[in-house]
């Protein structure tokens, strides 16, 4: 009989339910604590999922744990994600992975040397339309791709958003830091090549915030092929503008990737092909089954670190681009992932 994961909850806020409800829907896994500064909304979190409630997410590693999910503001995961991999955690960490590359590299050295296993939390990664859309590239039905574009719009300045995430030196960035990492994701499973440049336009026309509320960014791979990202936060839009998103290839496109999956072959007919049906445990179950499978077979988890860092270093070379005004080219030290 296989060992039962115990799992940890670090930072019982506002997505924390989402895991929750994910783990307890995987056999192998069981939640036993979860930790918040404010205890008495801790302990509604643990009565509702049966667990421990800390408000030391020190104390709850201490108590000893198999997998840490870390569900903290942005600035917080580098400290958390190390401070779980010393106590021999494995480690689901939400994204965006860290604040920057270099504490990436930090995670993945110490997971590496520890052989613990780190996922990063983005569900892009397994949404159906996103697994389809692998598999029909995979298969060469699709042939060589030629560009891409996705748009997203979103109001991101919510009344009920907290705070931190307007904080520059606590989120690491607004629009694009917090959501185009989830564009990225979709784009790094569907698009073959390794990005290699980066060209993009910021904007701050939120009145006194310091985090973005807009942007677009070019990316270009080495044989000259190219996706546009349109990233906008400052109001609600029709839910059909969101659809723009579509990849082109040689024999047709795909469509609405990141929902309900289409294609077009050359002639302009289109295909809904069938995909897998919600789980009871919510968007979030794939990743938690994926994490499992990867703790048993004893492989990297998809997506792991280096995934997650690779979305990261998309979106830091777009605020570099934006900031100088050049076109970023991902290559030397500075923006190697691998060690």
């Amino acid at each position: 009989m296989e060992q039962i994961l115990r799992v940890g909850i670090i930072g019982a806020g506002a997505i924390a339910s989402t895991h929750a409800e994910a783990i307890r829907h995987i056999p192998g896994l069981k939640l036993v604590g979860a930790a918040r500064r404010n205890m008495d909304k801790c302990r509604e979190f643990a009565r509702q999922y049966r667990c421990k409630p800390y408000q030391s997410w020190e104390d709850m590693l201490e108590d000893g744990l198999d997998i840490a999910v870390v569900a903290l503001p942005h600035y917080l995961h580098f400290e958390a994600a190390m401070a779980a991999i010393e106590k021999g955690c494995h480690v689901m960490l939400e994204k965006p992975a860290a604040m920057d590359l270099d504490q990436c590299r930090a995670i993945t050295a110490a997971a590496q040397k520890a052989g613990r296993k780190v996922m990063v939390a983005d569900i892009a990664y397994h949404l159906p339309g996103v697994i389809k859309a692998r598999e029909i590239i995979s298969s060469g039905r699709m042939g060589k791709f030629i560009m891409g574009s996705m748009i997203n719009y979103r109001f991101y300045f919510a009344k009920d958003r907290p705070s931190w995430f307007l904080e520059k030196q606590k989120a690491g960035g607004g629009m694009l830091f917090n959501l185009g990492v989830h564009r990225m994701a979709v784009v790094r499973s569907v698009v073959p090549e390794e990005e290699m440049v980066v060209k993009a336009s910021v904007g701050f026309f939120r009145q006194g915030c310091e985090v973005e509320g807009n942007g677009m960014i070019f990316i270009g791979y080495p044989d000259g092929t190219a996706v546009v990202l349109e990233e906008c936060g400052y109001l609600e839009a029709p839910e059909e503008l969101n659809k723009g998103m579509h990849f082109t290839f040689e024999n047709g496109i795909l469509g609405d990737v990141a929902g309900r999956l289409w294609i077009s072959d050359k002639k302009g007919n289109v295909e809904r092909p069938k995909l897998s049906p919600s789980l009871p445990g919510g968007v979030y179950q794939p990743l938690y089954e994926e994490m499992l499978s990867a703790i048993r077979e004893d492989r990297d988890p998809w997506p792991g670190i280096v995934q997650g860092a690779k979305d990261v270093r998309v979106i830091l070379a777009a605020y570099e681009s934006a900031r100088t005004g050049q076109q970023v080219e991902l290559r030397g030290p500075k923006w190697e992932i691998s060690l």
